[in-house]
């Protein structure tokens, strides 16, 4: 006897993971290559800035920048990327995927958010 109702699941073809693991290394390789390129360039032009001898109010408004939100920036990344792999851990161990695993890693992701905020309110910015 065959059952009236049949759930088909749906599978994703394997070379679909490896196609977007490829895009994200691309990504984060030419991230990083932008990074350096800005740190060469900023690095030259306070060098050309110096051997201009161009006033030191300038100087100062032209090479502005605060440490503290490198800082703060680095604590997001943190934040986020720690409370995203645990909530890949816990998707996890809740096995078989399903809408429980998309809660788990959008509670997680926004607990990671949370904490980011309440960094900034304790340490201003």
């Amino acid at each position: 006897m065959k059952p009236i109702f049949t759930v088909q699941i749906s599978r994703i073809d394997p070379d679909v993971y490896k196609v977007i693991v490829i895009i994200f290394i691309i990504v984060l390789v030419m991230w990083f290559i932008m990074k350096i390129l800005k740190t060469m360039l900023n690095h030259r032009l306070k060098n050309r800035i110096i051997d201009k001898e161009i006033p030191q109010e300038l100087a100062s408004s032209i090479l502005h920048r605060t440490s503290n939100s490198e800082i703060h920036q680095s604590v997001k990344w943190f934040a986020i990327l720690i409370s995203t792999g645990a909530g890949l851990f816990v998707t996890n161990q809740y096995l078989p995927l399903g809408l429980h695993s998309i809660g788990i890693m959008t509670i997680s992701i926004a607990l990671g958010f949370l904490v980011y905020t309440l960094y900034l309110k304790l340490f201003g910015k």
